[in-house]
Protein backbone atom coordinates (compact mmCIF):
# COMPACT_ATOMS: atom_id res chain seq x y z
CA UNK A 1 0.00 0.00 0.00
CA UNK A 2 2.91 2.29 1.19
CA UNK A 3 4.31 1.89 -2.53
CA UNK A 4 1.32 2.46 -4.16
CA UNK A 5 0.52 5.68 -2.23
CA UNK A 6 4.23 6.80 -3.13
CA UNK A 7 4.02 5.80 -6.99
CA UNK A 8 0.77 7.98 -7.59
CA UNK A 9 2.58 11.12 -5.46
CA UNK A 10 5.23 10.61 -8.38
CA UNK A 11 2.53 10.29 -11.28
CA UNK A 12 0.81 13.21 -10.02
CA UNK A 13 4.21 15.37 -9.76
CA UNK A 14 4.80 14.46 -13.71
CA UNK A 15 1.31 15.25 -14.35
CA UNK A 16 2.44 18.71 -13.46
CA UNK A 17 5.48 18.23 -15.85
CA UNK A 18 3.08 17.52 -18.45
CA UNK A 19 0.65 20.36 -18.23
CA UNK A 20 3.77 22.68 -18.81
CA UNK A 21 5.85 21.27 -21.56
CA UNK A 22 6.92 23.78 -24.17
CA UNK A 23 8.63 23.89 -27.03
CA UNK A 24 12.29 26.04 -27.69
CA UNK A 25 14.19 26.17 -30.77
CA UNK A 26 16.61 23.48 -30.02
CA UNK A 27 13.27 20.66 -29.43
CA UNK A 28 13.61 18.68 -32.73
CA UNK A 29 17.43 18.83 -32.44
CA UNK A 30 18.72 15.24 -30.94
CA UNK A 31 21.57 15.67 -29.44
CA UNK A 32 24.67 13.23 -27.60
CA UNK A 33 23.88 13.04 -24.01
CA UNK A 34 27.62 12.91 -23.06
CA UNK A 35 30.52 14.43 -24.05
CA UNK A 36 34.19 14.32 -23.38
CA UNK A 37 36.70 16.46 -22.95
CA UNK A 38 40.27 15.79 -22.44
CA UNK A 39 42.92 17.83 -20.63
CA UNK A 40 45.86 17.47 -22.98
CA UNK A 41 48.00 19.62 -20.72
CA UNK A 42 48.43 17.42 -18.06
CA UNK A 43 49.13 13.74 -18.93
CA UNK A 44 48.72 12.02 -14.92
CA UNK A 45 45.31 13.20 -15.66
CA UNK A 46 42.42 12.94 -18.11
CA UNK A 47 39.16 15.64 -17.68
CA UNK A 48 36.15 13.82 -18.73
CA UNK A 49 32.84 15.77 -18.50
CA UNK A 50 29.82 13.95 -18.85
CA UNK A 51 26.81 16.42 -19.84
CA UNK A 52 23.40 17.11 -20.82
CA UNK A 53 22.71 19.53 -23.80
CA UNK A 54 18.94 20.97 -23.78
CA UNK A 55 16.25 19.60 -25.89
CA UNK A 56 13.28 21.51 -24.68
CA UNK A 57 11.76 23.46 -21.84
CA UNK A 58 9.82 21.43 -19.57
CA UNK A 59 9.89 22.39 -15.57
CA UNK A 60 8.07 21.37 -12.85
CA UNK A 61 7.60 22.56 -9.04
CA UNK A 62 8.88 19.65 -6.98
CA UNK A 63 7.85 19.03 -3.61
CA UNK A 64 9.34 18.37 -0.15
CA UNK A 65 11.31 15.18 0.11
CA UNK A 66 11.46 14.35 -3.59
CA UNK A 67 14.69 12.67 -5.02
CA UNK A 68 15.74 12.97 -8.99
CA UNK A 69 18.89 11.23 -10.71
CA UNK A 70 20.65 10.69 -13.49
CA UNK A 71 22.42 7.12 -14.01
CA UNK A 72 26.45 8.39 -15.98
CA UNK A 73 28.29 5.46 -17.39
CA UNK A 74 31.65 5.21 -17.29
CA UNK A 75 32.19 4.65 -20.90
CA UNK A 76 36.26 4.31 -20.94
CA UNK A 77 35.87 1.88 -17.91
CA UNK A 78 38.71 3.58 -15.89
CA UNK A 79 38.39 4.15 -12.15
CA UNK A 80 38.41 7.93 -11.42
CA UNK A 81 37.44 10.53 -8.60
CA UNK A 82 34.62 12.79 -9.19
CA UNK A 83 35.49 16.45 -9.31
CA UNK A 84 31.64 18.53 -9.50
CA UNK A 85 28.23 18.20 -10.41
CA UNK A 86 26.55 20.88 -13.09
CA UNK A 87 22.47 21.06 -12.38
CA UNK A 88 20.61 23.24 -15.22
CA UNK A 89 17.85 24.95 -13.35
CA UNK A 90 14.75 26.03 -14.75
CA UNK A 91 13.30 29.56 -13.53
CA UNK A 92 11.47 29.55 -10.18
CA UNK A 93 8.09 31.21 -10.06
CA UNK A 94 8.01 33.96 -7.78
CA UNK A 95 5.38 33.16 -5.67
CA UNK A 96 7.47 29.82 -4.98
CA UNK A 97 9.92 30.03 -2.19
CA UNK A 98 13.42 28.23 -2.46
CA UNK A 99 15.07 25.32 -0.66
CA UNK A 100 18.64 24.08 -0.37
CA UNK A 101 19.58 20.86 -2.05
CA UNK A 102 21.00 17.77 -1.20
CA UNK A 103 23.53 15.80 -3.78
CA UNK A 104 23.54 12.56 -3.27
CA UNK A 105 25.64 9.38 -5.24
CA UNK A 106 24.64 5.73 -5.26
CA UNK A 107 26.02 2.57 -6.88
CA UNK A 108 23.74 0.98 -9.38
CA UNK A 109 22.74 -2.57 -8.35
CA UNK A 110 23.80 -5.11 -11.19
CA UNK A 111 20.84 -7.13 -10.85
CA UNK A 112 17.82 -4.63 -10.67
CA UNK A 113 19.67 -1.15 -12.09
CA UNK A 114 18.75 0.90 -9.39
CA UNK A 115 20.46 2.78 -7.42
CA UNK A 116 20.98 0.83 -3.91
CA UNK A 117 24.00 1.92 -1.46
CA UNK A 118 25.41 5.62 -1.12
CA UNK A 119 28.60 6.61 -2.16
CA UNK A 120 28.96 9.62 -0.33
CA UNK A 121 29.33 9.44 3.54
CA UNK A 122 28.75 13.17 4.16
CA UNK A 123 25.97 14.81 3.19
CA UNK A 124 26.40 17.40 0.66
CA UNK A 125 24.33 20.73 0.10
CA UNK A 126 23.66 23.05 -2.12
CA UNK A 127 22.30 26.23 -1.56
CA UNK A 128 20.77 28.26 -3.95
CA UNK A 129 21.19 32.06 -4.55
CA UNK A 130 18.47 32.87 -6.59
CA UNK A 131 15.24 31.56 -8.60
CA UNK A 132 16.70 32.92 -12.40
CA UNK A 133 17.23 30.01 -15.41
CA UNK A 134 21.27 28.85 -15.40
CA UNK A 135 23.47 26.61 -14.72
CA UNK A 136 25.31 25.50 -11.65
CA UNK A 137 28.59 23.76 -11.09
CA UNK A 138 29.22 21.84 -7.33
CA UNK A 139 32.79 21.40 -7.13
CA UNK A 140 32.55 17.93 -4.59
CA UNK A 141 36.40 16.89 -5.31
CA UNK A 142 36.99 17.27 -1.39
CA UNK A 143 34.63 14.30 -0.39
CA UNK A 144 36.99 12.01 -2.27
CA UNK A 145 34.23 10.58 -4.00
CA UNK A 146 35.33 7.72 -6.48
CA UNK A 147 33.81 7.40 -9.93
CA UNK A 148 33.94 3.39 -10.27
CA UNK A 149 33.94 1.32 -12.88
CA UNK A 150 30.30 0.56 -14.78
CA UNK A 151 27.80 3.27 -13.64
CA UNK A 152 27.06 6.10 -11.05
CA UNK A 153 23.97 7.26 -9.99
CA UNK A 154 23.81 11.17 -9.36
CA UNK A 155 20.63 13.01 -7.45
CA UNK A 156 19.33 15.93 -5.90
CA UNK A 157 16.58 15.92 -3.21
CA UNK A 158 14.72 19.03 -2.39
CA UNK A 159 14.72 19.33 1.51
CA UNK A 160 12.35 21.18 3.71
CA UNK A 161 12.62 25.02 3.88
CA UNK A 162 12.01 27.33 7.09
CA UNK A 163 8.79 28.21 5.47
CA UNK A 164 7.69 23.91 5.81
CA UNK A 165 6.58 24.96 1.69
CA UNK A 166 5.09 21.58 0.47
CA UNK A 167 6.06 23.07 -3.11
CA UNK A 168 9.42 24.05 -3.54
CA UNK A 169 12.31 25.60 -6.30
CA UNK A 170 14.25 25.43 -8.05
CA UNK A 171 12.95 23.23 -10.65
CA UNK A 172 15.41 20.87 -12.37
CA UNK A 173 15.22 21.19 -16.44
CA UNK A 174 14.11 18.08 -18.38
CA UNK A 175 15.97 17.11 -21.53
CA UNK A 176 15.11 13.86 -24.54
CA UNK A 177 17.36 11.59 -24.46
CA UNK A 178 17.27 7.89 -26.30
CA UNK A 179 17.61 6.00 -23.19
CA UNK A 180 16.16 6.15 -19.75
CA UNK A 181 18.38 6.87 -17.54
CA UNK A 182 16.50 8.91 -14.79
CA UNK A 183 14.74 7.97 -11.72
CA UNK A 184 12.69 9.26 -8.90
CA UNK A 185 11.70 8.53 -5.81
CA UNK A 186 9.57 10.14 -2.58
CA UNK A 187 11.03 10.13 1.23
CA UNK A 188 13.66 7.63 0.20
CA UNK A 189 10.97 5.33 -0.68
CA UNK A 190 11.23 2.55 -3.94
CA UNK A 191 12.92 4.05 -7.32
CA UNK A 192 10.83 4.34 -10.29
CA UNK A 193 12.01 5.32 -14.00
CA UNK A 194 11.07 8.79 -14.54
CA UNK A 195 7.75 9.31 -16.17
CA UNK A 196 8.06 9.81 -19.93
CA UNK A 197 6.59 12.76 -21.53
CA UNK A 198 8.63 13.27 -24.81
CA UNK A 199 6.53 13.85 -27.68
CA UNK A 200 9.77 12.49 -29.61
CA UNK A 201 9.38 8.79 -30.75
CA UNK A 202 12.10 6.58 -28.86
CA UNK A 203 13.05 9.49 -26.94
CA UNK A 204 12.64 9.55 -23.16
CA UNK A 205 12.24 12.57 -20.37
CA UNK A 206 15.58 12.91 -18.46
CA UNK A 207 16.79 15.42 -15.78
CA UNK A 208 19.60 17.93 -16.91
CA UNK A 209 22.73 17.19 -15.03
CA UNK A 210 26.58 17.16 -15.91
CA UNK A 211 29.58 15.16 -14.03
CA UNK A 212 32.96 16.22 -14.25
CA UNK A 213 35.96 13.53 -13.24
CA UNK A 214 39.05 13.06 -13.23
CA UNK A 215 41.00 9.97 -14.14
CA UNK A 216 44.98 9.38 -13.90
CA UNK A 217 46.56 7.53 -16.52
CA UNK A 218 50.64 6.56 -16.93
CA UNK A 219 52.18 9.91 -18.20
CA UNK A 220 53.27 9.32 -21.65
CA UNK A 221 57.04 9.87 -22.00
CA UNK A 222 57.49 10.13 -25.68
Amino acid sequence: MKNIIQFLLIFLIFCVKAQELKKDTLYNRITDIETVIINNKDYEKIDYYFGLKQENNVRFIPITNYEEGVKFKNKLEKKGRINSVTLFLHKTDSKVNLTNLEINFYKIDSLSGLPNEKINKKQIIFIPQNKGRGKVNINVLDYNLPFPLGEVFVSIKWLPNKFNDKKLGPSLRETNYEEQITYVRYKDGDWHKNLNISREQNLYTNGMMGLEVYIKRRKNND
